[in-house]
């Protein structure tokens, strides 16, 4: 196997500045609501390292019928297992495939039930390049996709009894990073989004040094009829939107926390595909630079 100081050399970074993965997985998953996955330890880079996978089921989306059928499963005593398709989906026949055949939805492999940590907290652990056999870049490029059944998940005329399809990502460790950027890396609009900015690495002059109150945003959103919505029209006004002012965490650290079809108040019948951010003081004007790192980020649609 290649070592990992080799694959990161080939291996393309995903995601912007993962720097500070464990610390902001905290702040990601101080509510319930988010709190789908965890992991121990939970700053993890080594996908040739033991890795512990919990899951909280009180954080799913209960509203979804298939949730609810395994929050009601759960609560009766069934047993969790682990079905994953990715980095790789293991063949029949294998002793870590998903499920038996000729059915394998209806009855999951024994070898991957989960172990109950608390009150619908359920884990498994591994090491994924053992688990799935496969090498680190793998890991890397595809991340850990998987989701949670009942040993009989339904299906074939009967309701499903699972979660929502969930998603682990795993990235290499980043040894320089931008001052600002967007946490997790890959994004759907209806996700919680953290935008963190680094004041202490600015290289932009006119950026450095701010004041607690003086870190702004310019935010845009291009929407899947290839529409721009904006918050405020340029940088000359956005000091009149305090919801594009950056939250103060002390020693030069700025966040915001936002949904995105929430925050640009997207139509239904529309998605976000692509959203612009560039940190900037209040008061923009001609002569010294007040805007620093752009951001582009393209929403995931899966």
């Amino acid at each position: 196997m290649l070592a990992i100081s080799t694959l990161l050399t080939e291996t393309k970074m995903k995601k912007q500045a993962l720097h500070y993965f464990g610390m902001m997985l905290a702040i990601l998953w101080t509510s319930a609501t988010y709190a789908q996955i965890t992991t121990d330890p939970p700053e993890y880079e080594d996908p040739t390292t033991e890795l512990k996978i919990i899951v909280d089921l009180n954080a799913l989306d209960a509203s979804l019928d298939h949730t609810q059928n395994l929050l009601d499963a759960a609560a009766a005593g069934e047993e969790v297992y682990f079905y994953t398709w990715s980095p790789v989906e293991h063949p029949v026949g294998h002793p870590l495939v998903n499920g038996n055949p000729p059915t394998p939805w209806k009855d999951s492999n024994d070898t991957l039930v989960m172990t109950k940590e608390g009150d619908n907290l359920y884990s498994i652990t591994m090491i994924p390049t053992e688990f799935y056999e496969t090498d680190a870049q793998t890991v890397f490029a595809n991340d850990i996709k998987f989701l949670v059944k009942t040993k009989d998940g339904g299906g074939f005329g009967d309701p499903d009894i699972k979660s929502e399809d969930l998603t682990l990502l795993i990235d290499p460790p980043v040894t320089t990073r931008n001052p600002a950027f967007l946490f997790p890396g890959s994004f759907k609009d209806d996700d919680l989004v953290m935008l963190y900015y680094d004041n202490n690495q600015e290289t932009v002059t006119g950026m450095q040094n701010l004041a607690d109150d003086d870190v702004w945003f310019y935010a845009e959103a291009t929407l899947s009829d290839s529409t721009k919505v904006r918050i405020a029209n340029n940088a000359f006004t956005v000091g009149n939107f305090p919801e594009l002012q950056m939250t103060s965490y002390g020693d030069g650290l700025f966040k915001t926390f936002f949904v995105p079809r929430k925050f640009f108040n997207v139509p239904e019948e529309k998605n976000v595909t692509e959203i612009k951010i560039f940190i900037m003081r209040r008061v923009f004007a001609g002569g010294e630079t007040r805007i620093s790192y752009d951001i582009i980020a393209e929403l995931s649609c899966e």
